[in-house]
């Protein structure tokens, strides 16, 4: 079970005072700012590392959505997102080293004029320059690229749902 605490750290002549990890029963989470998810067996563990605390600092249980919007900004849950989008990065790497952000820009334009000739017209822009190009015929290469456009959607979808679904593991490690 998590909980949730926030604290205010406070300073006395000798020492600076934070949330303590008094007990082997809990895991406290730290976050760039006062405050803690806590992690333990049952309530009576958590009770017991709240009752430990020194009461200078305050600690007070919060909700997880209080939590949840403190620690929003904080270096800790960026991290999360850095290395979801890491991932993510990676997963993609088969379309990104094949084709620059530029050529990616053009793959809308390309769909709706691909789609347009297979649906009768005849007049287009980029396609019919690129089928010339690469000698092919204009219905040829726009088949292909409805078939790659399908093939980069997939990959894209696959590659979203992994990258959600490791921030969810990630945030669930620290209870948010």
């Amino acid at each position: 079970m998590f909980k949730y605490v926030t604290y205010t750290p406070a300073t006395d002549q000798y020492t600076t005072h934070s949330f303590a990890e008094s007990n082997d029963k809990c895991k406290v989470h730290r976050f760039d700012v006062p405050l803690v998810s806590v992690e333990c067996e049952n309530e009576s563990d958590f009770n017991e590392l709240m009752a430990s605390q020194n009461p200078i600092i305050q600690a007070i249980e919060i909700t997880k959505e209080e939590f949840a919007s403190a620690v929003s900004d904080s270096a800790q849950v960026q991290r999360m997102y850095d290395r979801a989008n890491e991932l993510l990065k990676n997963l993609m790497k088969p379309i990104s080293n094949k084709y620059c952000k530029e050529e990616r820009d053009t793959w809308d334009s390309q769909k709706e004029e691909a789609n347009a000739i297979l649906a009768g017209a005849t007049n287009t822009t980029i396609l019919g320059t690129l089928a010339t190009a690469e000698g092919a015929t204009i219905q040829e290469f726009a088949q292909a690229v409805v078939s790659n456009r399908a093939n980069f959607e997939a990959l894209s979808a696959n590659a979203l749902v992994q990258k959600r679904a490791f921030l969810a593991e990630l945030k669930a490690e620290v209870g948010l």
